[in-house]
């Protein structure tokens, strides 16, 4: 059915998803649901939604994003030799292809946060200390593994999506080498947000989760690009993963040794 039957795939698995889920609800051991479990409690409900916020918001950048990168590589790719469909096509693929990788270390993150969010709740600061630690680790150590990868092997990994034209997997290739340059830092970041979410700093978590794309990349984008049209869209990856992850390091360290200083009065 071509690209049509790839639509209605996608709808069916959103479906399917959706009564496995509906499914769980009732064959929880420890909760159980009755009438008024579904009743608003708007407290609960504000709660909820500063902490999902910085998740939230992150979806809705990354389209703006999307939008921004778009433009730029069309109107550059444009002015050269490798015209407007090449860039952005192979920068979607670079994308899509990173985000493969990344999602193992966002479900290690996410994973981390209910052992954070428990132990922080108990007080137990030694244990929410030695948790981020560990998921961070195992984060930075899965980015850099995958840093290796498209550093290394860039050309095979996007001919397993087909072989294309010299001038193709020539910006494929720059994307994977300059975009993807310092991936292995995005390793902290991942964890970063989780945590702050997990121990109830809505804004912190927000800010540790919008600050590569929001405040850093698209402004590195439209800066870069002034000066080195494609290359500085590319190049504003790397920027962004820098100044992301200073910030991150700067906001885990300050909590950490706050936390260090309330385990100690303990």
């Amino acid at each position: 059915m071509g690209v049509e039957g790839a639509a209605i795939a996608t709808v069916l698995s959103q479906f399917l998803g959706l009564l496995c889920n509906v499914a769980y609800l009732f064959r929880f051991k420890t909760v159980s649901l009755k009438k008024s479990s579904f009743s608003l409690d708007m407290r609960m409900v504000g709660r909820m939604a500063g902490l999902g916020f910085a998740s939230c918001f992150n979806n809705l950048t990354s389209t703006v994003v999307a939008m921004i990168s778009n433009n730029l590589l069309t109107k550059y790719g444009a002015l050269s030799v490798y015209g407007s469909d090449i860039p952005i096509t192979t920068f979607g693929l670079c994308m899509k292809v990173s985000m493969i990788a990344f999602s193992v270390g966002i479900g290690v993150a996410s994973g981390s946060q209910p052992i954070i969010g428990f132990n922080y709740g108990a007080q137990k600061y030694d244990r929410v200390k030695k948790t981020f630690l560990l998921s961070a680790g195992v984060c930075s150590l899965i980015t850099l593994v995958a840093w290796i990868v498209f550093q290394c092997f860039p050309l095979q990994l996007i001919r397993i999506f087909g072989t294309e034209s010299s001038l193709y997997e020539e910006f494929a290739v720059q994307c994977f080498h300059v975009y993807l340059m310092l991936t292995f830092l995005n390793g902290l970041q991942m964890v970063t947000g989780v945590f702050f979410q997990a121990i109830g700093q809505p804004v912190k978590a927000a800010v540790a989760a919008l600050s590569k794309q929001l405040l850093f990349y698209i402004p590195a984008m439209l800066i870069c690009s002034r000066f080195w049209a494609l290359t500085g869209v590319l190049a504003a990856g790397p920027v962004a993963d820098v100044m992301a992850f200073v910030l991150c390091a700067a906001l885990c360290f300050r909590e950490l040794k706050k936390m260090g200083l309330m385990q100690s009065k303990n």
